[in-house]
This record gives structure tokens, sequence and C-alpha cells, in this order.
């Protein structure tokens, strides 16, 4: 059951590629890419397919973070947007643009290096004995201070936010050379992932090494996080939301058996809200992280009614 509904998934998502690929502002005809017509090559080239690398790997990357976040805190309503992690890389990142210019073009690399210091900073600043809500609380407030933070910076230094729309292919090379090294993480840590179902009494029985493990899995949530955010801005409650729909539809299954479905729905999720946001109102386009976020506010305000009972 499983197999086939990864199946699926991957299916949807192919489609989901082909959609996105000809569809836009400006439409591209299939018979046009297949017998090799330069204008729409460079079109697809030079926009279409950098942006929907970054969409794929993107919602991978928030929905494999999600999972992990979850299962090292023991907690199914947190990501890095609620703790105010995705907020605060992208204040710290504007901040160095602005103050070394120069940098620009690494903006991704360094919104990733700002999610790892913010996250392993957070852990060491909150307390470990929190309810969900006091979490879900204090994250919001310290993103809401980000944000406020971030729209102060851009309106005076007139440095824009990211956005799918000014993806280039430096960017998604940055992209892809973060996940390789979070994958390379993760490989690290996969086999003792499972201890995270135990409690922190039962792992110092076993003399598992919890904080190590928990540290390095919290480098790969922020590096990944931050770049994502780096390239896309923030994105509220996906990573909360991913995890809970692959659980939805298995509820038997294992944390480490969830990645795959949750990946398959991230890179679902924001190619088809960036297909949406570049073609319901053509030739105007709408951020894709609003487009998402009217998907995920609901979905996470039923986790919390889901939650409360």
């Amino acid at each position: 059951m499983h197999k086939a509904y990864n199946v699926i998934l991957a299916a949807a998502l192919i489609i989901s590629i082909g959609a996105a690929l000809l569809l836009g502002s400006t439409h591209l005809s299939l018979t046009a890419l297949l017998q090799g017509h330069s204008d729409a090559w460079q079109l697809a080239i030079n926009y279409r397919f950098p942006r929907i690398i970054v969409a794929v790997v993107g919602g991978a990357m928030i929905g494999m973070s999600g999972v992990l976040l979850q299962l090292v805190l023991r907690n199914h309503l947190v990501d890095a947007s609620i703790l105010g992690i995705m907020n605060g890389s992208q204040f710290l990142t504007l901040c160095i643009i602005v103050m070394l210019p120069f940098l620009t073009n690494a903006n991704v690399i360094i919104a990733g290096i700002c999610g790892v210091i913010l996250l392993l900073i957070w852990r060491l600043c909150i307390p470990k004995q929190r309810s969900t809500m006091q979490l879900i609380l204090v994250g919001i407030a310290t993103a809401m201070t980000f944000q406020s933070l971030t729209q102060l910076t851009t309106t005076g230094f007139g440095v824009p936010l990211p956005s799918l729309s000014t993806v280039t292919w430096s960017q998604t090379w940055q992209l892809l050379v973060i996940l390789v090294i979070g994958i390379m993480l993760l490989i690290l840590v996969w086999p003792n992932l499972k201890y995270f179902a135990l409690n922190s009494e039962q792992l110092r029985l076993l003399k598992v090494p919890e904080s190590r493990m928990l540290y390095l899995v919290l480098a790969i949530v922020g590096l990944w996080s931050g770049a994502v955010t780096g390239l896309l801005g923030v994105i509220f409650f996906l990573g909360a939301v991913l995890p809970q729909i692959s659980r939805l539809m298995a509820p038997q299954a294992k944390a480490q058996a969830l990645f795959l479905p949750t990946s398959l729905w991230g890179s679902l999720l924001l190619l088809n809200a960036d297909t949406i946001a570049r073609t319901v109102v053509a030739p105007t386009e709408l951020p894709a992280s609003a487009v998402l976020l009217a998907i995920s506010g609901p979905l996470f305000i039923l986790l919390l009614i889901k939650g409360g009972r």
C-alpha cells in the first residue's frame, strides 16, 4: 500500500512538472519544444527549468525538515517557520547583503548558514520542558519580530524580498549543493533516528548520545530551512502540515518511512502553488508563498483543533 501511494504521488509530480513547464504568463507549446524552436527553449532553460527545480527541491526540503524537527522534538505541531527560524534567517541574510553587497550572489548559502546558527541558538536558549502551546506562541512572537525587522530593512534599504520569479541558475546550484550536504549529514544520523521514538530517560539507559544526534539533526533542518527561505521567502506552517498529511495517508508508518511521501507532497504543493500563482491572473504574478499559506494556514488550524482535543 505504501509503495502504491508513493507511486501515485510520483506520477502526480511528473504531471505537475509538465504543466509547470508549459503554463505561465507566456504559454509554451509542447510542439515548439519538440521541434527545437530556439525562443521556446530559451524561455524554458532560462526561466522555467530553474523555477521548477527550485520548487521541487525546495518543497521536498521543507517536508523533510518538518519530519526531522517533529521527530527529534517529539512534537507534531512545529516546523522552522513556527519557531521563527525562517523569518530570522531571512532577516540576517538581508542584513549581511546590505552590509556586504558583494555576497548577494551567495544569498542561498548565507541563508542556510544563518538557519543553522539560529536553530542551534534556539535550542540553547529555549528550556527543554515546554508545552506545545508555549513553543508555538514563543515561536510565532519571534517570527513576527523578525518579520517586522525584515520589513523595516527592505523599506529602508530597498532590498527586494526573494521569490520564485527571480530564481537564477546560480541560486539553483547553491540549493542543490545544500541539499546534498544535508543528505550526507542525514545519512550519518539515519540509523539512530529510530531512537527518538523513545523518551530521553530511556535513551540515557540505552547510552544513546541523544544530544549529539539532536544537534546534528537541527543543523540539517536549519541548513535546509534557511536555504529555502533565501530563495522563496518565508512559507508559514507548510513544514508542520506536510508530515501530518503523510501520517493521515499512512497512520501506522514509522517516522523514517514518512520521508519519501512527505517530500513528494512538499514538491507537489509548492510546484502547483507556483503554477497557480503565475497563471490564475496572468500576466500578473501572485506570490507563491501567499498561495501556499492560503492552503497550509487552514490545515494548521485543523491540526491545532485536533491537538486540543
